[in-house]
C-alpha cells in the first residue's frame, strides 16, 4: 500500500507509513514508500512491531481506546455471546453481573448458571483495539516512539543510531495522557476498580 509523506505544504497526522520510517531512521536505515509484503525486510519487520505496540498500548486501559456501553447480543440462534475478536478487556455495566460473568473460548460465560447462553443482550464497558490509523495524533506518536525505542532494542541493541530516545518517548506519553484525561477524570482504573478482565484470563 503506498502513501503519501507528510509535509509542510500538506500536513497530516502521522501515518503507518510515517511511523515506520521513524523506527528505521531509529536504526539508521533509510525511508521506504511503501508497507506491505513488498516492502523491505526490516520495514515489514517493523510494521510488524508497530502492530503489536498499537496492541500493547491500546491494552492499558486509557480512555481514548474505551467503549463505555458496547452492547453484545446473543446469537439469535445458539444463544451464545461471542465476544468480538479485537476486544481487549471488558467489564459489566451491570455492577451485579461483575462477579457472574466471565470469558470462556472467547464466549462470555455465566459462572453462576454454568452456561454460555443468554436470553438477552449484555453491555460491557470494554477496551478494543483499532487500527492504528483510526487513532488520535497524540495516541499514534506515542505509540510510534515507544515502538520505535522497541524495534530499535531488537534490531541494534548498541543504540549507536538511536535518534528516538527514553525523553522523547516519555514526551510523547505526557501529552498523549494530557488529551486522555480531558476524555474522562482518572480513567478506568479509578472508575472501575473490575475493570482488568483481560483476554486469556478465563
Amino acid at each position: 500500500m503506498e502513501h503519501i509523506m507528510a509535509s509542510l505544504e500538506t500536513p497530516k497526522r502521522i501515518s503507518a507509513l510515517d511511523a515506520v520510517n521513524l523506527m528505521l531512521a531509529n536504526i539508521g536505515e533509510s525511508p521506504v514508500t511503501i508497507l506491505g509484503p513488498t516492502a523491505k525486510p526490516s520495514a515489514k519487520d517493523a510494521e510488524t512491531k508497530l502492530a503489536e505496540e498499537s496492541v500493547n498500548i491500546q491494552s492499558q486501559a486509557y480512555n481514548s481506546f474505551r467503549e463505555v456501553k458496547l452492547k453484545l447480543d446473543p446469537d439469535p440462534t445458539t444463544g451464545e455471546i461471542a465476544l468480538p475478536d479485537n476486544i481487549l478487556s471488558w467489564s459489566p455495566v451491570d455492577r451485579n453481573l461483575l462477579d457472574l460473568l466471565t470469558e470462556s473460548e472467547g464466549k462470555l460465560y455465566n459462572t453462576e448458571k454454568s452456561t454460555f447462553i443468554f436470553t438477552e443482550a449484555v453491555y460491557v464497558e470494554a477496551v478494543l483495539a483499532r487500527p492504528f490509523e483510526t487513532l488520535s495524533q497524540p495516541a499514534r506518536w506515542f505509540i510510534a516512539c515507544s515502538a520505535a525505542i522497541a524495534f530499535a532494542n531488537t534490531k541494534q541493541p548498541n543504540g549507536s543510531y538511536l535518534r528516538v530516545t527514553v525523553e522523547t518517548l516519555n514526551a510523547a506519553k505526557r501529552a498523549f495522557e494530557a488529551a486522555d484525561r480531558r476524555l474522562r477524570k482518572g480513567g478506568l482504573r479509578v472508575h472501575n476498580p473490575h475493570f482488568r478482565r483481560m483476554r486469556g484470563n478465563r
